[in-house]
């Protein structure tokens, strides 16, 4: 198929670019041509347009070339409505969620059946793209397909660190063995994603006729709680076991105040933890590393990255 991806030079964009090709499909890459950090991880020779996907005379530009398929590792509802717009004839559609409006969950480990009540106001947008694609499947035919990875880790990103974002002084933190917070009693559930798979779930799921109309949770196989994530990291990273700190979620906000995710903290204090069998069963995914072994590389790409470790 010839598929147009929209945001393919961002960290899971250029992944969705680089497996498209390898299973002989033909991706254009659609971008505003200002982030360049992984345009150098693309294949020579990948078609590229300049595009900002907001404004309509631009998406009239580009939709003018025919292709089978668009995805979306950002969507909005102005790049929907110009999708549908401008591509009427368009195979199939497919956009990057998130697991994250799920929370709190009722059950663990949740599926896709779970309301999606935008936890925190943090994945409002989601929600909004989400359920404005799938009503336009139902009233219209749209040929939409939603993809909602966990917290996604692998090489090209830093770890998340221990107060729910990606901080640049966490691994040095470890390897100094410094006492880290954790929120509460540390036993919160974590769930990522590698992102290699993630991008090897939206091929699996363009190349399934059946996965139009439907949404699927992308997750590694299984969750860890917040101690053995750190445990793991610092192994990985040849650190000390990690001293840890544990403090309420208030005290820790007291102590940092807006110089950390604010959002990301209340989201690592919630239980994580997804049932991916539809995704298994429907789409044929499966996960090429454990979640140990994507915690790992992960640590162990961030501190190579750092220059913390050859």
């Amino acid at each position: 198929m010839k598929v147009l991806v929209l945001g393919g030079t961002g960290w899971v964009g250029h992944h969705i670019v680089r497996e498209l090709l390898a299973a002989s499909h033909t991706p254009v890459v659609g971008s505003r041509g200002r982030k360049t950090t992984y345009s150098d991880e693309l294949a020579a020779g990948v078609a590229q347009v300049t595009v900002d996907k907001s404004v309509a005379e631009d998406m009239r530009r580009v939709l003018q070339e025919p292709y089978d398929a668009v995805i979306d590792s950002v969507p909005t509802e102005a790049s929907i409505q110009h999708v549908v717009e401008f591509a009427p004839r368009l195979k199939r559609y497919l956009h990057c969620s998130s697991t994250g409006g799920y929370a709190p969950l009722p059950v663990v480990p949740g599926d896709e059946t779970l309301p999606y009540d935008q936890f925190m106001g943090g994945w409002a947008q989601k929600g909004i793209v989400d359920a404005l694609v799938m009503d336009l499947h139902h009233r219209r035919g749209f040929p939409a397909t939603v993809l909602r990875p966990s917290y996604i880790t692998g090489p090209g990103m830093l770890p998340l660190d221990n107060l729910g974002g990606r901080r640049t002084d966490f691994i040095a933190d470890l390897l100094a063995g410094k006492s880290l917070e954790l929120p509460n009693d540390g036993q919160a559930l974590l769930h990522p994603v590698y992102v290699r798979d993630l991008a090897r779930a939206f091929v699996l799921a363009l190349e399934t006729p059946a996965a139009v109309g439907q949404i699927y949770n992308i997750c590694l196989a299984k969750a860890v709680p917040l101690t053995r994530y750190l445990a793991l990291t610092a192994e990985a990273l040849g650190a000390p076991a990690p001293t840890i700190d544990f403090q309420p979620v208030k005290t820790i906000l007291a102590r940092h105040g807006d110089s950390i995710h604010r959002i990301g903290l209340h989201f690592l204090a919630t239980h994580m933890c997804f049932d991916i069998r539809k995704a298994r069963e429907q789409l044929g995914y499966h996960p090429s590393l454990t979640t140990e072994e994507a915690i790992e590389e992960t640590a162990r790409w961030g501190a190579r990255s750092l220059g913390l470790m050859e």
